[in-house]
């Protein structure tokens, strides 16, 4: 009878926690996980159960993470990865963009990111959102989207790739409940973090 030996999976990149000491205010719940050159700033609050934070990946101020940063994303301050939100890394289906999502943005529950967000965005739960997702848009609100991004420049179509939003501040990504499709308008909501977990 041969000796059959058991050994624990071994991470090319350990834990963070077992040779980093978080900055002030930094919370990692148990059954998280953070790879070791993940970059956490002070007041980030990563969530027990499925979140995860790849290395070199990480916020830039206090951000609420209930899902996944992948390798290469970076998230603003006062943005907040829900539950089971993905951020798409350069080495899964990003074509090698790398993808920054600006401050208090709101990646709903569920919800795909594979484009570089600005400043004060939401993508609604449960919904994908790529370079060539399809999306339509009425005509006043890409005027107020433009409004908010002043040094953009696009004209009205009937259709428009994800992609050409990109970087762009005040988007709402949705999905029409009756006919399915992705409708892209100005964002109304002001996304806060609660000011008793950061």
């Amino acid at each position: 009878m041969g000796l059959t030996l058991l050994v624990d999976s071994v991470d090319k990149f350990p834990r963070f926690l077992q040779h980093i000491i978080p900055a002030d205010n930094t919370r990692i719940l148990e059954a998280s996980k953070v790879r070791m050159g993940a970059q956490l700033a002070a007041g980030t609050t990563v969530m027990p159960g499925a979140s995860y934070i790849n290395f070199n990946a990480g916020t830039l101020g206090p951000v609420m993470v209930e899902g996944r940063i992948s390798s290469s994303a970076i998230v603003g301050a006062g943005s907040d990865v829900g539950g089971g939100a993905s951020i798409l890394g350069v080495l899964s289906g990003t074509d090698g963009n790398p993808i920054s999502i600006g401050e208090n943005t709101l990646l709903g529950a569920n919800s795909t990111c594979g484009i570089p967000l600005g400043d004060a965005c939401i993508i609604d739960g449960g919904i994908a959102i790529f370079a060539g997702t399809k999306l339509t848009i009425e005509a006043e609100e890409l005027a107020k989207i433009m409004e908010a991004n002043p040094s953009s420049d696009i004209e009205y179509k009937s259709t428009f790739r994800a992609d050409e939003f990109q970087g762009m501040n005040g988007l709402h990504f949705r999905q029409d409940s009756t006919t399915g499709t992705y409708v892209l308008k100005r964002s109304t909501r002001e996304v806060v973090l609660n000011a008793d977990l950061h």
